[in-house]
This record gives structure tokens, C-alpha cells and sequence, in this order.
């Protein structure tokens, strides 16, 4: 007997929009000796958040603050905003199907890039929700023109866009990010995910104290928090959304643990920069590594870098003689993206075997693959 399954779950497939590096590993039969495909943190996390997640392990036997109040009020002391703005869920994922819950009816629609964040086109479809997708321009960056013509034409209920982007790495300035937001109709959520935020340079995102009704900034433990398997984000936003978020979202969902372990990374910067010092130094290793391909790497205000090998067939072959010398990394997969590879950011060791492997890849590559520059 076939389940009562509601007619939008029965038509989707049953495919995460990820298969991490763990189900990679028992689908190869063996371990990587190098995770650089999904933009953890390979720095580590400080003492003071090892000692956080020990000390929360005396108490497990107790339920965690479904109100995440400590959380979030050391979150709103910093940016100096009231507690009624803000709502902590298991990472952006989370998040973002929120969102959807709150906002979406099935036979809506949202706009976000074609080769964005994938997790939100998984939502999407579990949602029923139409889905329309703009184009990168060829230079690899989020066309905020396009985006915002689709925004007027069909007047979605969400529009998503990525800041610093992912998978790309660029970055936009606040000024253009403030003209593009103040030129958005007034009716669509903006989704803005700034995930990669602590890597981009601090003076040129948008003021934390910047309000807009229809704006929510999503933010992640998983990236220079070092807290990826923790699962901790949160979102600003309107009270009202936030009140609105609180009635649907799953209340002990974040482990005590968890919040405690968020709070300590929170609170020290010192830490923080020093992830940050490391990412940026790695990144320019990539780019001398590039350098040595011959190859585009595109300018990266993320924690990893693109590498641009001019065709999908190209990237094709490199991706897969990386998998074949145990090192993970990701190549979009939608036309016109899919001639990148994503490297994330990790320490020296790590990165001169990346640099070994790749730099052999290229002396050995077939003719049919001689790097072209991308068009």
C-alpha cells in the first residue's frame, strides 16, 4: 500500500541537494585525504568553545532554551538590535524552509540565480512553489539587474540572493546592494544569505543597523565559527516575521550543546580573526596554484576559491582526477558554472597536496584537454 503522500511530495524525487563528504566516502569505499567541497571551516574552533561544548555535556540529561535566549541576546547585543529581530534555527537550511512555510503557497513563485544555493531550490519544490532563475553574468557574478526585472515582472514571494555568492565567491559593495534593495518591490521577502560575511571586508556590508521591512539577513555558525556539524544559524529581520517564524519553527530543534558551543565562538573575535587571517592567506595560495595552471581563479570574499578551466569538459576531467587522488571538491553543476571548481579554504599541508595533485593533473592531461579560456 502506497503512503497518503500529499500530490507535491509524491511528484519530487528523493535526492538531497547535497551528498556530503560522508556519503561520498561509503559510495567510493574510501576516506578523502582532503574535504575541500564544502566550505567547512579546517581551522578548528577555539578552546573556549571546546570547553562550551564539554561543560553543556554535564547537563544533557536536561532539555535546551527553546528561546534561545542567550544566544540570542549575545546576538543582539553586538548588533545592537533587540532580541524580537532575531530567530536561531538548525543552520540556514533551516532557516530558509522556514521562510517558505511562512511565506509561500503552493503555485507562488521566487527568483533567485540559476547555479545559487541549491538548498533553496530544494525548498522550492517541496513547497510547489515556481521557481525562476537568472542567469550569472560572464563574468561569474549575480546579475542584480536581471534579478530585479524578474522581481518586477512576476512578483515573487521570496527572492534569494547570496552575499558573498556561493559558489562563486563575488561580492557587492553596500552601496550597490542598498540601491538594489531600495528598487525591489515592497511585497517580496529579500532573502539576503550572508553566510560568507566575517571574509568580506567589514566596512563594505551593509550596516547591521539597517532596517527594511521586507529584508531578513541569514547568518551561519557553519563557516568561520567552525561549527558546521553543530548546526546553528540565524536570522534578521522584522519582529513581525520573527513572531511569525516562532509559530511554526521547531523549538528544541537547536541541541543545547549546540547553543552554548555558538555563543562562546560568538563571543571570541580574537579567534574569528584568526580564521579569517588564514582564509584570506589560503586563498592567495590559490591563487599563485592558478597562477601555475594557467588558469582564471575568480576573486574569492569567501572561503574558497573558484577555479575557471574554460569548459565543463575541462573541469570535468580535473574533478575527477582530484576524486581519484582522494581529494573532494565541487563543480557546479548548471551550464555556464559548470566550467568552475570550488576549493575551500584549509591550511598549508592541505593545500600543497591540492597543489601537487592538480599540478600533476595538468602535465598529464589528455590533448582533448588543453585549457581554453572561457568566453
Amino acid at each position: 500500500m502506497r503512503p497518503p503522500l500529499n500530490r507535491i511530495v509524491a511528484s519530487l524525487d528523493n535526492r538531497s541537494p547535497f551528498l556530503g563528504a560522508k556519503a561520498l566516502e561509503r559510495l567510493r569505499g574510501r576516506p578523502y585525504r582532503a574535504r575541500l567541497g564544502a566550505n567547512e571551516s579546517l581551522f578548528g574552533v577555539s578552546d573556549s568553545v571546546k570547553q562550551a561544548w564539554e561543560k553543556s555535556f554535564a547537563e544533557c540529561g536536561y532539555y535546551n532554551d527553546p528561546t534561545h535566549y542567550d544566544l540570542r541576546t549575545g546576538i543582539a547585543e553586538s548588533w545592537q538590535i533587540g532580541i524580537d529581530h532575531i530567530s536561531v534555527a538548525e543552520g540556514i537550511d533551516s532557516l530558509l524552509e522556514l521562510l517558505f512555510r511562512a511565506c509561500i503557497e503552493p503555485g507562488d513563485c521566487a527568483v533567485t540565480s540559476l547555479g545559487a544555493y541549491p538548498t533553496f531550490d530544494y525548498h522550492a519544490a517541496g513547497f510547489g512553489v515556481r521557481l525562476i532563475r537568472q542567469p550569472y553574468l560572464p563574468n561569474y557574478v549575480n546579475d542584480l539587474d536581471g534579478i530585479q526585472a524578474l522581481a518586477w515582472r512576476h512578483r515573487p514571494k521570496l527572492v534569494y540572493l547570496a552575499n558573498p555568492d556561493n559558489p562563486t565567491g563575488s561580492f557587492f559593495d553596500a552601496n550597490a546592494l542598498l540601491s538594489w534593495i531600495d528598487h525591489m518591490p515592497g511585497d517580496c521577502v529579500l532573502v539576503l544569505d550572508e553566510a560568507y560575511a566575517e571574509f568580506a571586508p567589514i566596512e563594505k556590508l551593509l550596516p547591521r543597523a539597517l532596517e527594511r521591512p521586507n529584508l531578513v539577513r541569514l547568518r551561519t555558525f557553519s563557516k568561520a565559527y567552525g561549527l558546521a556539524g553543530a548546526r546553528v544559524g540565524y536570522l534578521i529581520g522584522a519582529p513581525e516575521l520573527i513572531q511569525a517564524l516562532d509559530s511554526i519553527r521547531l523549538h528544541f530543534g537547536v541541541a543545547k550543546a549546540s547553543q552554548e558551543a555558538a555563543l562562546a565562538a560568538y563571543r571570541d573575535a580574537v579567534f574569528v580573526d584568526h580564521v579569517v587571517s588564514e582564509t584570506i592567506q589560503a586563498n592567495r595560495h590559490y591563487y599563485a596554484i592558478a597562477a601555475q595552471l594557467g588558469v582564471p581563479a575568480l576573486s574569492s570574499s569567501a572561503n574558497f576559491v573558484a577555479f575557471d578551466f574554460g569548459t565543463p569538459e575541462n573541469a570535468l576531467y580535473f574533478a575527477n582526477w582530484l576524486e581519484n587522488h582522494d581529494i573532494f571538491v565541487r563543480r557546479p553543476p548548471v551550464d555556464h558554472l559548470n566550467r568552475l571548481i570550488r576549493v575551500t579554504a584549509a591550511p598549508l599541508e592541505t593545500r600543497r597536496y591540492f597543489q601537487d595533485v592538480i599540478l600533476d593533473g595538468m602535465r598529464n592531461r589528455p590533448a582533448a584537454h588543453a585549457l581554453k579560456q572561457s568566453s
